[in-house]
């Protein structure tokens, strides 16, 4: 068994965390598919990327976020045509809805080593990444997170692999 899938079966059936771009990817191909390639935020995917990664988290009990997670996507989803927005919002709070929260205060993320290399949203992952899976598409980011301990599976990997 290669270490992408011993690490999956470890955590499938349980939480899974998504950085912010993966996060976004699945927003905005659950709202709308054939936006992920026009979307300037998300042109680096593709419909295939979208549809393994909504395959993914069909293995997961939850999907973990973090308020800081919620504002970046907000912040980079905010470049949407504006005859979309208020479809887009909604459909953003409806599927925020079935994520499970972790709330830590900004100032005790800002006061771990991490911030001050990776910044808020990321320092807020290696925080609330506990019993958790995280899937990145970061390279920085998931080597940083393993070389803390936590299981991390990087989506370029995944997607080379498919």
């Amino acid at each position: 068994m290669i270490f992408e899938e011993s690490v999956f079966a470890k955590y499938r059936g349980k939480r899974v965390l998504l950085d912010a771009n993966l996060l976004l990817l699945f927003l905005i191909g659950s709202f709308e598919r054939n936006r992920i390639e026009r979307f300037k935020r998300t042109t680096d995917f593709t419909v295939s990327d979208f549809d393994l990664l909504a395959t993914l988290l069909q293995e997961f009990r939850s999907v973990v976020t973090t308020p800081h997670l919620l504002t970046e996507v907000s912040n980079l989803s905010n470049s949407l045509p504006e005859y979309l927005k208020t479809d887009w919002f909604y459909h953003f709070a409806s599927q925020t809805e079935n994520f499970l929260e972790v709330m830590h205060p900004a100032i005790s993320i800002m006061n771990e080593t991490s911030f001050n290399r990776y910044g808020l949203a990321d320092a807020a992952i290696h925080s609330a990444a506990t019993e958790t899976l995280v899937l990145t598409e970061d390279y920085r980011l998931s080597g940083f997170l393993r070389s803390q301990g936590i299981d991390v599976l990087n989506f370029n990997d995944l997607r080379q692999m498919i």
